[in-house]
């Protein structure tokens, strides 16, 4: 098992003026809300009947109450996410009350 996550919340704490979780948020956010979360780890290549390569995909999911926040954030951590190695893969938009949410996968090979 590959665990990147630490990696992950590390690059994103760059982030101004965010709160970067592993955990889902219980409010709705008065300042936006970076929570990351593994989709995905699979065997992409094997030789010798071993694991040689791992596909890791994480979901980045940003909340925030203003749209402007949130282009900001989904933008600076698409940034930090590629600084990384890793690639957007999809994304999606869902309003909501008083907030929003923007998630968007990301895929690395190690």
């Amino acid at each position: 098992m590959t665990d990147d996550l630490p990696r992950i919340l590390s690059a994103l704490e760059k982030v101004d003026g965010v709160t970067v979780t592993s955990a889902w948020p219980r409010e709705p956010p008065a300042v936006p809300v970076v929570l990351v979360t593994l989709a995905g780890e699979r065997a992409a290549d094997r030789r010798d009947d071993r694991w040689y390569l791992t596909e890791l995909e994480y979901y980045v999911r940003v909340f925030a109450a203003k749209s402007a926040d949130m282009r900001r954030v989904c933008s600076a951590v698409d940034d930090a996410m590629s600084v990384l190695g890793y690639e957007l893969t999809f994304r999606w938009e869902e309003p909501g009350e008083g907030w929003r949410q923007t998630a968007m996968r990301y895929r690395i090979y190690l």
